[in-house]
């Protein structure tokens, strides 16, 4: 079990990152059972999770696997990176539109080469 600085196992920080993090971006997410809005049967299974500053900034990010309703989020700073999954698996972003990538930590990286010191834009600019 992972402890991060503050004492609080792996489980709670990601529950902290989730609603902290997430419910700005508009998605709501309940701890425990109720996970990111799965059903306390869903067997969901996590495929990455990080936290970690990559050239000076910070990326979270994390995906799980849900049937056929894969789930992902990621952040650059706090900001939200729009992420897709491709049918094939891999991930692009909005930043890197053109470009796939075996894994979300390797597309939020990328994500981060590209912007330098620019903040990630959010889809609500836009109208969406």
């Amino acid at each position: 079990m992972h402890v991060d600085k503050d004492g609080t196992d792996k489980a709670v920080g990601r529950r902290r990152f989730l609603v902290g993090g997430l419910v700005g971006g508009g998605v709501a997410v309940a701890a425990g059972a109720g996970l990111i809005g799965l059903g306390s049967d869903a067997q969901a299974m996590a495929l990455e999770e990080f936290d970690e500053v990559y050239q000076g900034r910070r990326i979270r990010g994390w995906a799980i696997a849900n049937g056929d309703n894969p789930r992902s989020e990621a952040t650059v700073d706090g900001d939200a990176l729009h992420i897709m999954r491709n049918g094939d698996g891999t991930y692009t972003t909005s930043v890197n539109h053109y470009e796939s990538f075996d894994s979300l930590r390797a597309a939020a990286r990328r994500a981060v080469e590209t912007l330098g010191g620019l903040r990630p834009e959010s889809q609500l600019a836009h109208g969406h």
